[in-house]
């Protein structure tokens, strides 16, 4: 709960962020985020249908796009999550094997 109090503290709106679900078995549930702070009820983007980091870095780059103000794109969590993100900006990654 504090955590997403502290990043809506710093956003003007919560439809400037966008909540995502870590494929990790001890990710937070979206539902579980969203019950902790409910003013993120209030408009933040999220899919339920498709929780992935990727579709929602996929349509935080697609918004930006859109806009007519030069937008930034923070990417914040835990290392799984950036994990996830870097693959879906295109970062090639270096692995140790293919598990």
């Amino acid at each position: 709960r504090q955590c997403a109090s502290y990043i809506l503290s710093a956003v003007s709106s919560p439809t400037d962020l966008h909540i995502v679900e870590a494929a990790h078995p001890r990710a937070a549930k979206m539902e579980d985020i969203l019950l902790a702070e409910p003013r993120l009820l209030n408009g933040c983007h999220c899919n339920v249908e498709d929780r992935s980091v990727t579709y929602q870095v996929k349509n935080a780059l697609e918004l930006a796009s859109q806009s007519d103000q030069e937008e930034i794109i923070i990417i914040c969590g835990s290392v799984f999550l950036m994990a996830e993100a870097r693959e879906a900006l295109g970062f090639d990654e270096p692995r140790d094997s293919k598990y």
